[in-house]
């Protein structure tokens, strides 16, 4: 165990290219999305070249043929909170999920979830190697850490929910000198706020409790094209800023491909 520590202590100290110009990784939490939320999801993104780390919360016939088709790949975004769909104790939610995407090793738990019960688990029992739980706002110099659990941790840089909770601008170029300093630039987005565009988080919460769980499950595209947001909203600054990173040719990694980088 000791041996292990220090090695990665070593290794996550060594000069990459973050220390010298933004690096990004685009993540998605798909948080329960319908088959036609991810359809028009997936129609998008994969457009755009970029292959998102999807982190899993349910089995979807979609994920599972865009990852299938080398599209994505996957992590698992468990729900360790109370009343959680996926098992009624840390170790049944971890079994749950561990069957929706059985190649992962890396996770963000759900509301970003995190007891040393939980890390401890997913690393000495499931031999998951990174963990993505801590979202920052538009943090510049990120570089990834040293876990207590002994797993990396990649922080976020920008997540779609804090970015709205934050009341921040939906225009990037407001924050144009966080997005195009040195450091690690882990995105986060959810397929729901994507493809609907909310403006506001009271504009999401507003359709999620419009419904029952069966029906957020189920949402249509119809529904979609009903309730989407048509003026400025998170779904159209995600495009731009991806739009941006690829138009500045920044660097785009996967978890996977970052974790190996740092990782044993």
């Amino acid at each position: 165990m000791r041996e292990r520590a220090e090695n990665l202590l070593k290794k996550i100290q060594v000069k990459q290219v973050w220390d010298e110009m933004p690096v990004y990784c685009f993540t998605s939490d798909i948080d329960w999305a319908s088959e036609d939320v991810l359809k028009e999801f997936y129609d998008t993104i994969n457009e755009l070249d970029i292959k998102p780390t999807m982190f899993v919360t349910h089995k979807s016939e979609l994920t599972d043929s865009n990852f299938e088709a080398g599209n994505i790949e996957r992590g698992i975004h468990p729900n360790f909170l109370n009343g959680s769909s996926q098992g009624n104790s840390f170790k049944e939610i971890a079994e749950t999920c561990t069957k929706f995407a059985p190649e992962a090793y890396g996770f963000r738990s759900h509301r970003c979830f995190e007891v040393t019960d939980v890390t401890h688990m997913l690393r000495n029992e499931y031999n998951y190697k990174y963990v993505s739980n801590l979202a920052t706002v538009l943090t510049p110099s990120i570089r990834p850490i040293l876990h207590e659990s002994g797993l990396i941790n990649f922080p976020i840089f920008f997540e779609d929910g804090t970015h709205l909770y934050n009341e921040l601008d939906l225009d990037i170029k407001r924050y144009s000198e966080y997005f195009t300093s040195p450091g690690l630039k882990v995105i986060c987005f959810h397929p729901m706020n994507f493809v609907f565009n909310s403006p506001t988080m009271p504009y999401m919460r507003k359709i999620k409790n419009s419904l029952s769980r069966e029906e957020f499950n189920n949402i249509s595209t119809a529904t979609i094209d009903k309730m989407r947001n048509r003026d400025a909203g998170v779904g159209k600054t995600m495009l731009e800023m991806i739009k941006f990173v690829k138009k500045n040719k920044y660097p785009i990694y996967s978890m996977n491909e970052l974790y190996k980088m740092v990782g044993e």
